[in-house]
């Protein structure tokens, strides 16, 4: 998730050792020829009409996402031969006022019960921005859509009961209004400082789970997503001199009469990201099967080559200890936003404030904080995307696990040392409300004021801290390996996670979690 700007206050070791130059240069791509900014006038000049036409595959073909697995992913593909597909055809305009597209998923029934309807969200309308739909259709015929959740979520009520097992494909247009001003979702959504950042833009279809769809309005704390893993194919036409930056590889890339066509895959994944602006520039990398790249923009090229050094040494400390990366891909790019980070597949987005390294955040160096939001967003690529949990519901399997590895980062790349400083960190977050033993397991939008932060944030990982003594590091180390692989493209709980450690310690943790995370 985001990590909010009051984030840390390290303990001088950990400064020490985060401030230090890197040790050796990365390989600089070219770097991206650039453009004077489009001036954003009152009328707008419409995209070409040339979008590559929509390529949805057969129902079990998933091939064409092959050529953005590691090898050892790929082999899994046979088993989410049922997993939603979706297309896009997206059209970014010049001007970046509104952006038009065309969708079609292929939705297949995974549950245990009929369904009398299927839901999407669309969140640009709690973003700050907007989302209009038309043309809506269930295998070819009209249906009327039905808004609810303050126009967030969207009803498609089905003229037959989708059977488990049973799959329809549904197709709509969609505009959306792009905001200039950061509204809410910490403002992730929008065209701010000559950079467009599309999070959560076209329309999704959420979990369906033993409370039916995760329909409601968003709560201000805790992430939108909690959706499938699923298959993206993205047809993007925009402004030539645009350099974007999504989820997932380039399949195909071509120019013509100032605009340029790209088509993304990417699968499986929880959602699809892109961000874009004139003035990016690249510097790449590699480790292992996986090409790492770091977009930034023209006037921070030292934090760029820093982002992608802290993103090649995240990938190889977590894939040593709960498997590899699973994309031949990665991207770091520095955006806008109210926030220090961002997770996405394949993807994360870094705030523009970290990339000037003569300025302090929150009482440390930037570029001590800006290694530790890559570490922590890098970590998401395990646990968010890869296992997937309900963010709002269940906040603590996702972020306080997030920061749990993020100590683990510390502890590989510098020893105890860096380790107890990140330690330290998140004791200062949870003093912010006096070491209350406020429960680390509550749904999100019962946490106030700063009490998501100290509590999901700071006692979470505090407390797998602490169950790793407890364990000991060999087993609990096992543990989370286990439930890594176990839970891989899947949905886990707290139940889910507790299970594994128990099975791992052949003990009851039920102690531990009714004094750390259970509602009282």
């Amino acid at each position: 998730m985001k990590i909010k700007s009051t984030l840390f206050m390290f303990a001088i070791v950990l400064l020490v050792l985060s401030a230090c130059t890197p040790t050796a240069t990365p390989t600089q791509a070219p770097a991206v020829e650039t453009a004077p900014p489009v001036e954003n006038t009152e009328k707008e000049v419409p995209s070409s009409q040339t979008t590559p036409a929509v390529l949805m595959p057969p129902q079990g073909d998933l091939t064409m996402f092959e050529a953005g697995l590691i090898g050892l992913e790929q082999t899994l593909l046979p088993e989410l031969d049922a997993a939603s597909v979706y297309v896009i055809n997206l059209e970014i305009p010049i001007g970046y006022k509104t952006v038009r597209g065309f969708q079609e998923v292929r939705y297949t029934n995974r549950e245990s019960v009929a369904l009398n309807e299927v839901y999407f969200r669309l969140f640009p309308n709690a973003s700050g921005g907007t989302a209009t739909i038309s043309n809506l259709s269930v295998d070819g015929a009209p249906v009327a859509p039905i808004y609810e959740a303050a126009d967030t979520a969207l009803k498609v009520p089905l003229e037959t009961p989708l059977e488990p097992g049973e799959s329809l494909v549904i197709t709509l247009d969609f505009e959306l209004g792009i905001p200039r001003e950061m509204g809410g979702n910490y403002g992730l959504f929008g065209y701010f400082n000559d950079v467009l950042v599309l999070d959560e833009f076209y329309p999704v279809i959420p979990v369906f789970d033993d409370e039916g769809w995760y329909a409601e309005y968003p709560a201000d704390n805790g992430d939108f997503p909690y959706f499938d893993a699923s298959f993206y194919i993205v047809n993007v036409t925009a402004p030539d001199d645009l350099t974007l930056v999504a989820s997932g590889s380039t399949v195909d890339h071509s120019a013509a009469n100032g605009m340029q066509h790209v088509t993304y895959a990417i699968g499986p994944a929880r959602d699809f990201y892109l961000a874009a602006s004139e003035h990016f520039i690249q510097y790449s990398d590699q480790i292992g099967e996986t090409v790492v790249n770091s977009y930034a923009l023209e006037e921070y090229p030292d934090a760029a080559q820093l982002a992608l050094k802290y993103a090649v040494a995240s990938l190889a400390s977590f894939g040593d200890r709960f498997g590899p990366y699973p994309y031949t891909e990665f991207d770091v790019v520095s955006t806008p936003m109210l926030a220090l980070g961002i997770e996405y597949p394949g993807l994360t987005g870094i705030t523009i404030g970290t990339y000037d390294l003569n300025t302090q955040i929150s009482g440390m160096p930037a570029q001590a904080m800006l290694e530790t939001v890559v570490a922590h967003e890098v970590g998401h690529q395990w646990f968010y995307n890869a296992v997937g949990s309900d963010q709002m519901e269940e906040p603590w399997v996702d972020e306080s696990v997030t920061q749990y590895v993020t100590w683990l980062y510390f502890l590989d790349t510098y020893g105890e040392a860096g380790a107890q400083g990140f330690a330290d960190s998140l004791n200062y977050r949870w003093s912010r409300v006096e070491y209350e033993a406020i429960p680390v397991g509550l749904p999100a939008y019962d946490y106030q004021g700063s009490e998501y932060s100290a509590i999901v944030y700071g006692r979470g990982p505090l407390f797998l801290i602490e169950l790793e003594k407890q364990l000991g590091s060999e087993t609990f180390a096992d543990a989370m390996q286990d439930y890594y692989q176990t839970y891989k493209w899947g949905i886990a709980t707290t139940e889910d996670f507790r299970a594994v450690l128990e099975a791992h310690c052949n003990c009851d943790l039920e102690p531990m979690f009714t004094e750390w995370v259970y509602a009282k």
